[in-house]
C-alpha cells in the first residue's frame, strides 16, 4: 500500500522514492559488485586527472578568422563540433563595459568610454586590462568573492548581531593580497597558520583572521559562562565551525 501511494506522488522522484523505501525497510539496495574498485571512480573525475599538454586541434579555415592564441582553437574545435557558431565580436563600449563590471564591480565614466573608443593603438585593450588589474578597486572587488567563501562578516550574526570592532583588519588583508598579486600557497599558510610560520610579518598576523571570521554567538560565549550546558555547547559550536569552514575552503 505504501509503495503504491509513493509511486503516485508528483513530489517524489525514483532517487526520493527509492531512498524512503530504503528507511523503511520496503525495498533492497543493491547488492555491490565483487571485485570492484570503488576508489578508482572516486577519482575518475575531470578535475582530479593529471595535468598534460595537450597540441591545439587543426580547425577550418572559416574558424581560423577569429582565432587568436590557443585557447581559441579548443574553443573553435567545440563549437564545430556542437555545430554552432561563435558570437560576434564586441565593439569597444561593450568590451570596456564588461572590464569594468568584472574587474572592478562598477561601470565606466562616460569619459572613460569615449576615450577607449577612440583609441586606435592595437595594444588599448591590453593596456586597458593592465590598468584595471592595477587599480585599489580590483582587490576590493575580487576580495569580496573570497570573504563570501569563509564567510565573512562586519557583525557576530545570531539574534544580537553586534558589531565586529575588530574584524577589519582580515578584511584588509585579502584585499592588500588580491592587489600585490600573492601566491595562493603563502596565502593559504598566512590564514590557517600565519602566526606560528610568519609571525613577525603584518601579514602573518592578520590573515589567521581567517578562523574567527565567521558568525559568533555573543549571548553563549559572553553572557552564558563555560561551566553551563549551553556555554559548553556554543563554544563547541563555534569550534566546530572553525573546522568546518577551513575544510570547505581549502579541501
Amino acid at each position: 500500500m505504501l509503495r503504491n501511494f509513493l509511486s503516485q506522488c508528483d513530489w517524489c522522484d525514483l532517487p526520493k522514492l527509492t531512498l524512503l523505501l530504503l528507511v523503511i525497510g520496503q525495498a533492497t539496495a543493491p547488492a555491490a559488485e565483487k571485485n570492484k574498485d570503488y576508489r578508482k571512480d572516486r577519482f575518475a573525475i575531470w578535475s582530479l586527472q593529471p595535468i598534460i599538454k595537450q597540441s591545439p586541434p587543426a580547425l577550418e579555415q572559416a574558424d581560423r578568422n577569429w582565432v587568436r592564441n590557443p585557447i581559441d582553437h579548443f574553443i573553435a574545435a567545440k563549437l564545430s563540433e556542437k555545430q554552432l557558431t561563435h558570437s560576434p565580436e564586441a565593439d569597444p563600449r561593450k568590451l570596456i563595459r564588461r572590464l569594468y563590471f568584472d574587474l572592478l564591480g562598477l561601470p565606466p565614466t562616460p569619459d572613460e568610454v569615449s576615450e577607449f573608443v577612440t583609441d586606435t593603438d592595437p595594444m588599448a585593450y591590453e593596456r586597458l586590462v593592465d590598468s584595471l588589474l592595477g587599480s585599489p578597486l580590483y582587490g576590493e572587488r575580487w576580495a569580496r568573492h573570497w570573504l563570501d567563501v569563509i564567510h565573512y562578516g562586519d557583525t557576530h550574526g545570531y539574534d544580537k548581531d553586534k558589531l565586529r570592532p575588530n574584524a577589519w583588519p582580515y578584511r584588509d588583508y585579502v584585499i592588500r593580497a588580491f592587489n600585490s598579486d600573492k601566491p595562493y600557497g603563502r596565502f593559504v599558510q598566512e590564514q590557517v597558520a600565519g602566526d606560528v610560520l610568519f609571525p613577525v610579518t603584518r601579514d602573518g598576523i592578520e590573515g589567521p583572521g581567517f578562523i574567527s571570521a565567521g558568525p559568533w554567538d555573543f549571548i553563549g560565549h559572553a553572557e552564558v559562562p563555560e561551566t553551563k550546558l549551553d556555554g559548553r555547547i556554543a563554544r563547541n559550536i563555534d569550534r566546530d565551525d572553525m573546522v568546518k569552514n577551513t575544510m570547505n575552503t581549502f579541501v
